[in-house]
Formats: C-alpha cells, sequence, structure tokens
C-alpha cells in the first residue's frame, strides 16, 4: 500500500523587471518589395496602412534613412522615390508613392536577397547606405526568394556592408510551412526569408494578416529599436499582476494596453502602452504554482 501524504504550496511574489532599450546609433531601413505580377492586392494593402508604419517612425526620437527596393534583379540598387528621413514632410504621402511606384511588372524569379544586398552597399546607394549605422531589412513578398545566395551567406554579405554595426532582417512574407491565404492576400511560404530573420532574430509577420495596421506597427516599433514583448520568469496567476511603465500602472486590454501571452509567457504592448526608450517597466505578480494563494486579499482566479 502507498501511504498519501499531506503538502502545502506557497505561492511567491513575483517581480521582474525591465528596461525599454534606447538604440544607441543611427539606423537605415531597407523595405525590399516584391514587384512581380501577384502582388497588386498586397501593395494595395500596404499603401492603405502605411502611415501606421510612418508615423510610428517620424514620432521617434531617431536618426534614420529609409528607403525602398524591388525583388527584381533588373532594378538592382535602384531606389523607389527618395531616401527619406526624420526631416521629411509628408513622410506618409511619399512612401506610398514609392510603394506605388514598384509596380507589378517584375520578373516572377523574385531575388530579394541579391537586391537587398545592393540596396544596402554604399558604393551602390550612396544617398542611402551608411556604414556608420545600424541595417534593419523588411521583406514584404507574396513568395520565396529564387535567387542562388544561400541565406547563410546572405547575412554574413550584408553584415559586410556594416562593419561593427546591427543587422537585422524582418519579414512580411508568407507562412511557414504551407503558406497562407486570406480575404487580403495568398502567399507561398517565406522558406529562405524566414531563415535569415530567424538567423538576426528579427520579427515575422505575415502577409496575409488582415489587421495591416497591427502589423505594420510592430514592423515600425521593431526598426526603430522598441520592445513590444517581455518575457516573465515564472508563469503568473493573472488576476494578481500589476504592471507599470515608469511607476504608472498600465491597464490590461488588447489596444493600447498589455495583453498575456500564453504560448510564449510575455506580457505585450500595444499602441499608445508601448514603452518608450529608456522606461523601466515592471509587473508584479504571484507565480502559478497550485494551492491557495497567501492572505493578500487578491482572490485566486
Amino acid at each position: 500500500m502507498v501511504a498519501c501524504v499531506d503538502y502545502g504550496v506557497t505561492r511567491s511574489q513575483q517581480l521582474d523587471a525591465w528596461t525599454q532599450p534606447d538604440r544607441e546609433s543611427n539606423v537605415d531601413i531597407l523595405w525590399v518589395l516584391d514587384n512581380s505580377g501577384s502582388m497588386s492586392e498586397e501593395h494595395a494593402s500596404l499603401a492603405e496602412h502605411a502611415a501606421s508604419f510612418t508615423d510610428t517612425l517620424a514620432s521617434a526620437d531617431l536618426e534614420f534613412r529609409l528607403g525602398l527596393v524591388t525583388t527584381d534583379p533588373a532594378d538592382m540598387g535602384t531606389l523607389l522615390g527618395p531616401v527619406l528621413d526624420e526631416t521629411s514632410s509628408d513622410l506618409t504621402t511619399v512612401f506610398v508613392e514609392a510603394v506605388n511606384g514598384a509596380g507589378v511588372k517584375g520578373t516572377r524569379e523574385e531575388e530579394g536577397f541579391s537586391t537587398a544586398i545592393a540596396g544596402a552597399t554604399t558604393s551602390i546607394t550612396p544617398d542611402f547606405a551608411r556604414d556608420s549605422a545600424n541595417l534593419e531589412v523588411v521583406f514584404y513578398s507574396d513568395e520565396d526568394d529564387n535567387g542562388t545566395i544561400e541565406p547563410q551567406q546572405f547575412i554574413d554579405d550584408l553584415g559586410a556592408t556594416r562593419s561593427g554595426y546591427a543587422v537585422r532582417v524582418n519579414t512580411i512574407v508568407g507562412d511557414l510551412p504551407s503558406g497562407c491565404a486570406s480575404a487580403v492576400a495568398a502567399a507561398d511560404p517565406g522558406v529562405r526569408y524566414g531563415e535569415a530573420r530567424e538567423k538576426t532574430k528579427g520579427v515575422r509577420e505575415s502577409i496575409c494578416t488582415v489587421d495591416m495596421d497591427a502589423v505594420l506597427q510592430r514592423i515600425a516599433n521593431t526598426v526603430i529599436g522598441l520592445n513590444t514583448e517581455f518575457e516573465l520568469t515564472e508563469l503568473p496567476l493573472l488576476n494578481t499582476m500589476v504592471v507599470q511603465v515608469d511607476g504608472v500602472a498600465v491597464p490590461r486590454r488588447d489596444v493600447d494596453g498589455w495583453r498575456y501571452s500564453g504560448a510564449d509567457n510575455k506580457i505585450v504592448f500595444d499602441g499608445w502602452a508601448i514603452p518608450r526608450p529608456g522606461a523601466k517597466v515592471t509587473a508584479t505578480y504571484f507565480d502559478w504554482t497550485g494551492g491557495p494563494l497567501p492572505d493578500t486579499g487578491v482572490a485566486a482566479l
């Protein structure tokens, strides 16, 4: 016979703290737009919601350059429209004009890796590319890269344009492993783009997402160096959690607040609630370990 043993479990109060990073150097932001014939709807979506990206960028206290190229090797190193920066007026309008100027008559054999390297090379795009600035690349495509450069070689070549500075790849492409389809887009899986993104720890977004405003805002927050997600050290008892930014409580809500992502045990900020550079972020909570709560006056879930 096996005896039963009574035991108790004591929850401990947890305090997690972070500091929102402040990008320490300038940044060049290079959009690589697929301009093949299947991209009409996707270009229209990007143009319609572009303000979610450009307004966030314009509000940042950051020196940046913004340029756009296509995935067509025939356009190698050719920028779409003027180079934009923090002094540009009507940033959204000019960005949208550049997107529309890409057209959809490019080759079906997209070579985003090679055109990105060309766009990031100072000798090819001297008005845009700087060898003394961080580099953020954003791929926007409904198909994968079809060139001969392998993802690791692409990262190495991209890094060689910015010796000593950070390089990151972000993607708005088809979902892995099978692609995606929605009311606004259809796309093949972006396998090679995804591998480059993973190697540089960039942001992954789906080009089939209906809420493109949210996608573009997350991309903007990433390229200006703001974290929107903060990983907790313990599994939380959510109704005991208090989240503060610089000592001010932030409401738990999906829009302009914070939410909990159970898949990766993170708190995720949205909109105006996203902490600004240098902000102190704290989360105080009791961890979820079973058993009754200590006498805190807070009810269990």
